[in-house]
Parts: structure tokens; sequence; C-alpha cells
């Protein structure tokens, strides 16, 4: 029966039949591809993201050396452009998204066909139609009209034939498209969220640095400003010191026991 329908279809039901073939086939490499990828792994995020959190990244590549799939290389790209602090933050990103990008698009592999076939399957399937019914009424002319209704509707519903087969490729087919994009945008979704975050955390620990080396800057000149008063204080004593002896002399000097004994100390009056 189903090859008689094929049959009775015409050249449309034999296209459709190929490229309903092809659709089968692209949907089960789309489930084959994304189970073997590791497209759908997530436990592994927070895990490594706490490592990320305490700036313990070499750990966390390591980690992800070990998880295959999309997020797990995009993460372990972010982290290795953390991890050279040569690069710009825009080299940064560029890097980011072109990796992303190249993973989305393996994802992607064959999507474009599969939207191809649902797009063109109903219309396959009204040309069949159409072309039937022109068929129809061809035979209908060239019998002046005189044609037996059960012919007539024979004729018709082989014509119909050809729109319920391109119904039948195109529902499974733009159904298929449309869950299996909606797990690549959710892969894309992730991909981009994991990177925005190791580069965010990425950004918080060079404030933190930054703000240590102002601190301890901080601390230097406290530390030089209470040296400096500390000599100034010394100095002050000193020269207090100095002045106490100055007129400690002086005293001594305008005593007159003191003057005395100061020439009887001197060579002067010994000669």
């Amino acid at each position: 029966m189903g090859l008689d329908i094929l049959v009775k279809g015409g050249p449309i039901m034999i296209v459709l039949a190929f490229i309903s073939i092809y659709a089968l086939a692209v949907i089960f490499y789309k489930i084959v591809q994304f189970n073997s990828s590791g497209a759908h792994k997530t436990g592994f995020i927070e895990p490594v993201m706490q490592h990320v959190k305490q700036g313990e990244y070499t750990d966390a590549e390591h980690m992800l050396e070990k998880t295959t799939g999309p997020v797990a290389r995009i993460m372990r790209t972010a982290i290795r452009c953390v991890l050279n602090r040569d690069m710009s933050i825009k080299s940064r990103e560029s890097e980011i998204a072109r990796i992303g990008a190249a993973e989305i698009q393996v994802l992607e592999t064959h999507m474009r066909g599969l939207e191809l076939v649902a797009n063109t399957s109903p219309l396959l399937g009204l040309l069949g139609t159409v072309t039937g019914m022109i068929t129809v009424f061809a035979t209908i002319s060239e019998a002046d009209g005189r044609v037996d209704p059960s012919i007539l509707a024979g004729g018709i519903w082989e014509a119909l034939i050809t729109t319920v087969g391109g119904l039948v490729v195109a529902i499974p087919a733009i159904t298929a498209y449309y869950v299996i994009d909606g797990q690549i945008e959710k892969v894309r979704v992730r991909m981009r969220d994991v990177a925005i975050q190791i580069l965010a955390l990425e950004d918080v620990f060079i404030r933190n640095e930054k703000e240590q080396e102002r601190r301890e800057l901080i601390n230097q000149r406290d530390f030089l400003k209470q040296e400096h008063e500390a000599i100034a204080k010394l100095r002050d004593e000193q020269e207090k010191l100095k002045q106490e002896q100055e007129q400690l002399l002086d005293q001594v000097r305008t005593t007159p026991q003191s003057s005395n004994t100061l020439k009887l100390l001197s060579p002067s009056y010994r000669s």
C-alpha cells in the first residue's frame, strides 16, 4: 500500500521520500552528536566555579581537562585567557568569542538542511497537488466533459497524496528543528554565562590586587611618615639638649668661684 501511494504520487512523492530519509538521518545524527559531545553536561560547572572564585585557576583547568563538551572547552579557554596576563581584555573577549562560535558551528551542523526540508516539503506537496489537478482538468477537457465521476475522484485523490506527503515530512522535520535549535540555544547561553562569570571574577581579583597594592603603599607611606616624625623629634630633643648644655656652661662661666677655678686651671696663670 505504501509503495502504491508512492508510485501514484509521481516524481514529487519520490523526491519527498528521499528528503524524508535525509531529515531522519539528520535527526538521528543530532541525537548521537549531543549525547556523545557532552553538550548536556552541567554538573562540573559549579565545582569549577568554586575553584575560580577562590583564585585556584590551575585546579579548575585540571578539572576541565577531564571533561568533554562545548561548555567545558569555553571555560578552559576563558581560564587560559585569564592566566595569560599579556592578553588585553579585548583580546581575551575575542578569543573566547572565536572558540564559542566554533563550538556552536559544530552543533549547528546540518541544521540548515533540516530547516530547508521543513520549509520546502509542504511546498513540494502543494506543487504535486497542483500539477496533479492540472492533469485531471486536462483529462476532463480532452473528454469534452464526459468523464466518469469515479475516475475523476481517483485522479483528485492521487493529486492530493503529495500534499499529505509534504505535511508528513514537514511536521516532524520542523518539530525536530525547533527542539534541537532550542537545545543549541541553551548551550550557547550557558557558554556565554560561564565565560562572563570567569572574566568578571578575574576583574574582581585584579581590583582586589590593586586595592591591596594601594593599601600597602599607604602603609609604607604611614610608616615613612612615622619614621620621619621620630627623626624630627629626636633632632628636636638633641637640639634642646645642646641648648641646655650651652646654658649650663654659661652659668658655670658666670659663677665667681667657677671663674677663679678656671683661672687656676688656665696655662697663663700657672706660668
